[in-house]
């Protein structure tokens, strides 16, 4: 598929998700909901936040599809193999252009990634603090801080930063 047609997607999922905190009820079920939401947006904000960042530097992108997940192969063993059930979408960059960027800007698109899965994370994390009971915020904090414990120890070694330090 085109990148830019799979970056809209996404972010058109996102708004979705996004807007259906309008009609979830309060209480437990908006807690479930902004949890999702959390997982999901970490994950549909992804992709564009490397394509943007990527086509500013001057970055070209070949396709995105869905593939498996770079960090299973970080995870301990018994993870690995539920980590490569689920798929991801990936883009492709176009090598050429890959070449002739500087290293930098090549780190600055991996990165991307990474930076806005987790402010994606962080940034519900806050609307929830001051949209429900502090029990659901702090489920939603759990679960960013959680995210961000684990970025912080897998994507150095086979995830986004690592192809950002290898740039």
């Amino acid at each position: 598929m085109r990148p830019a047609v799979g970056v809209l997607i996404e972010l058109v999922a996102l708004s979705f998700v996004l807007a259906a905190s309008a009609v979830v009820p309060a209480g437990l079920p908006f807690g479930v909901y902004v949890i999702i939401a959390e997982f999901l947006a970490t994950y549909l904000v992804h992709c564009p936040a490397h394509y943007l960042v990527g086509t500013l530097a001057g970055i070209r992108f070949r396709k995105i599809r869905s593939s498996r997940s770079t960090l299973g192969r970080a995870l301990p063993p018994r993870f690995t193999s539920i980590a490569r059930f689920f798929p991801v979408l990936t883009l492709s960059t176009d090598r050429g252009t890959m070449r002739v960027v500087s290293r930098s800007r090549r780190a600055l698109m991996y990165e991307a990634g990474t930076v806005a899965s987790v402010s994606a994370a962080f940034v519900i994390s806050v609307v929830a603090t001051f949209a429900e009971p502090l029990v659901y915020a702090a489920l939603a904090w759990v679960v960013a801080l959680a995210y961000l414990g684990f970025d912080i120890k897998f994507s150095p070694k086979s995830g986004d930063f690592a192809r950002a330090r290898a740039a």
